[in-house]
This record gives structure tokens, C-alpha cells and sequence, in this order.
């Protein structure tokens, strides 16, 4: 059975902005953040790497990781819990180069990171706990957003 859902694809067609997690030598957290996340196919994520050095020198030394990719709006997504290739060179690296591409990259891609996804498990704030629904938070982030550009005077 597809570990990627139809749905959770399509969640990951609107948002691609990751927060990647990798385990450090000495047993410390790294956490990256990474624009260029997308769904290869059922079981496969694809992130392009352009400068995480140390992200990648932590999945050589123990590729489990997980990318968390969250709507911070509606303050909804889904953790990706799996292990790790990381692709630099060759013909594959060319294909899935211009698979992220295709999608928008536009920065220099050093390697592509292929995650196999054995775990996705859905993020949810503690606010839907609340009772509010997902137009009451955006209402509540847009007003927010509202006051900060305010502050900043950068609404005209």
C-alpha cells in the first residue's frame, strides 16, 4: 500500500517548504530547513539540496531522518519519517535535477536527497482541539499578518 496518499500529495503540491531533521556525529539534532520538497511517487520524496553541508554529511554517516512540511497558516501537515539517499552525480542525479527544476528550483541543486518514506503521520495544532475550524485559524493568522504589516508600515 502507497505510504503517499493522493491527498497528502496534493498537500505537498501546495507546500513545499520543509523542516528536515538529521542526527549529528556526536548524537546532536541538525534541523534545515529545505524549500525543494516533493513527492517522487508513492514511497519516495525528492528534496533538492543546495547548501546543507552538514545535512549531508550527517545522512552519509546515518541516513534516517524526517522532514516535517506544515501549512503554517492553517497550522496543518504531515511528518515524513524514512532513510536517506543522497544523489550527486551521474545520470540519476541529472533526472531528478530537472524533476526539481521542473517544479521551480531556480538555486544551483549540490545533490538531491532521496528519502524512502516508511512513516507519515499527520501534524494538527492543539487549536482544532479548541473547536476552531481551519477558517477561524486563517482568520486568526490573517490578522495577525495584518498587525505586523502594520507595525512595519508596509501595507501600501
Amino acid at each position: 500500500m502507497a505510504k503517499i496518499t493522493q491527498e497528502v500529495r496534493d498537500f505537498l503540491e501546495r507546500e513545499h517548504l520543509g523542516f528536515f531533521a538529521t542526527v549529528c556525529p556526536d548524537g546532536t539534532p541538525n534541523l534545515s530547513p529545505k524549500g525543494l520538497t516533493f513527492v517522487l511517487d508513492d514511497d519516495h520524496l525528492v528534496i533538492g539540496e543546495v547548501r546543507s553541508p552538514q545535512t549531508r554529511k550527517n545522512l552519509e554517516s546515518n541516513p534516517c531522518a524526517e522532514i516535517n512540511v506544515v501549512d503554517i497558516i492553517a497550522r496543518k501537515g504531515y511528518r515524513f519519517k524514512g532513510t536517506c539517499e543522497i544523489v550527486s552525480s551521474g545520470a540519476q542525479f541529472d533526472k531528478l535535477a530537472a524533476f526539481v527544476r521542473e517544479r521551480g528550483a531556480r538555486s544551483t541543486i549540490q545533490s538531491v536527497i532521496v528519502m524512502t518514506v516508511e512513516r507519515v503521520l499527520p501534524l494538527v495544532s492543539p487549536a482544532y482541539e479548541l473547536g476552531r475550524t481551519e477558517q477561524d485559524i486563517r482568520k486568526e493568522w490573517k490578522a495577525r499578518m495584518d498587525d505586523l504589516n502594520a507595525d512595519l508600515n508596509i501595507n501600501n
